[in-house]
């Protein structure tokens, strides 16, 4: 506390002098504030991209976790999306119908397989995997189940094995 009212009566008593000669009371505060930032800076920089590189390689494995999810519902999506659009009878955006159903499937899953990458078949568990999640993300009438829709889907693709595009 004691130091404020000094460094106070210090700037008080040089004001005059400030006034008086501006270069017999400048301080070349900006020429040595360059010298140890530049000096500092040489040290700075390699321990900075330690620090950037220490955090990159402590979140790398949960970032490509999350990236991998999102991008297995993408293509699981997608495939939903094409599978509607390319059986004749399915509508995007109206229920499924348990006839049309196992063909919209296969024919999603096919997509998915030929379309995604390898890293997010295998993320979303195969093609079994894939026709399972675009199984439950089809908005089926009410006697769409497992074993009136999942099934016959996925003998249809073991009749048609799907081919990498």
């Amino acid at each position: 506390m004691t130091r404020v009212p000094l460094v106070l009566a210090l700037l008080s008593a040089a004001g005059p002098a400030v006034a008086a000669s501006p270069e017999t009371a400048a301080l070349p505060w900006g020429d040595w504030l360059s010298a140890a930032l530049s000096a500092s800076s040489s040290a700075l920089v390699p321990v900075a991209a330690a620090a950037v590189t220490a955090g990159i390689a402590r979140t790398a494995p949960w970032a490509s976790s999350i990236l991998t999810r999102e991008r297995v519902e993408a293509a699981i999506r997608a495939g939903v999306d094409y599978g509607q659009n390319a059986v004749s009878g399915a509508m995007r955006g109206r229920s499924v119908a348990v006839s049309v159903a196992p063909a919209v499937v296969a024919e999603g899953t096919r997509h998915v397989l030929a379309t995604a990458p390898a890293r997010v078949v295998r993320g979303a568990g195969g093609a079994e995997g894939v026709a399972a999640r675009i199984f439950r993300a089809l908005p089926l009438d009410a006697q769409g189940s497992a074993e009136t829709v999942l099934e016959p889907a996925l003998r249809l693709l073991k009749a048609d094995p799907p081919r990498r595009g």
